[in-house]
C-alpha cells in the first residue's frame, strides 16, 4: 500500500506545472545556436584530409615564431598563442570561416580553439598531438 502511494504522489509531481522547468527550457533554446558550433579533436590523417576538403578554411599555426622556424605545415598562418595581443588577432578573424588549429603538442591549440568557440566561431578543427605528431606520422611540413 505505501508503495502505491509513493508512486502515485511521484506521478503526480512530475505532471505539476513547475516555473523553474520553463526557464530551463528557454536557456536550453538559448544555448542551441551554440551548440551547433564545431569544435573536435582529429588525428592527423583526418586534419589532413578535411583541410583539403574544406576550400575556404584557415589553417592557423598558434606557435611561437621559435617554433615555426622549425618547420610549419604547407599555407598556415601564424598568430602566436603566448603573444599579448593573441586574444584581440583571433577576435578580428572571420568567424564564419573554418579553422584548422594546431601547436606544437595539441595543448594551446585546444585552448585557442575553445576561445574562438566560445567567441562565436562556427567551425575549428584542432590537430590532436600538434605539429610533432603530424611530422610524426610523415606529413608534409615547409620551412618558414
Amino acid at each position: 500500500m505505501n508503495l502505491t502511494t509513493l508512486l502515485i504522489l511521484l506521478s503526480l509531481t512530475g505532471c505539476s506545472p513547475d516555473k523553474k522547468e520553463a526557464k530551463t527550457e528557454t536557456e536550453t533554446a538559448v544555448a542551441t545556436p551554440q551548440s551547433r558550433a564545431v569544435n573536435d579533436v582529429l588525428e592527423p590523417a583526418d586534419f589532413k584530409q578535411k583541410l583539403a576538403a574544406n576550400t575556404g578554411a584557415v589553417l592557423l599555426d598558434v606557435r611561437t615564431p621559435e617554433e615555426v622556424a622549425e618547420g610549419a605545415l604547407p599555407g598556415a598562418v601564424n598568430i602566436n598563442f603566448n603573444a599579448p595581443d593573441f586574444k584581440e588577432k583571433i577576435a578580428a578573424l572571420d568567424k564564419t570561416k573554418p579553422y584548422f588549429v594546431y601547436c606544437k603538442v595539441g595543448g594551446r591549440s585546444g585552448k585557442a580553439a575553445t576561445l574562438m568557440n566560445e567567441s562565436g566561431f562556427q567551425e575549428v578543427h584542432n590537430l590532436k598531438g600538434g605539429y610533432d605528431a603530424w611530422v610524426g606520422q610523415g606529413l608534409a611540413v615547409e620551412k618558414k
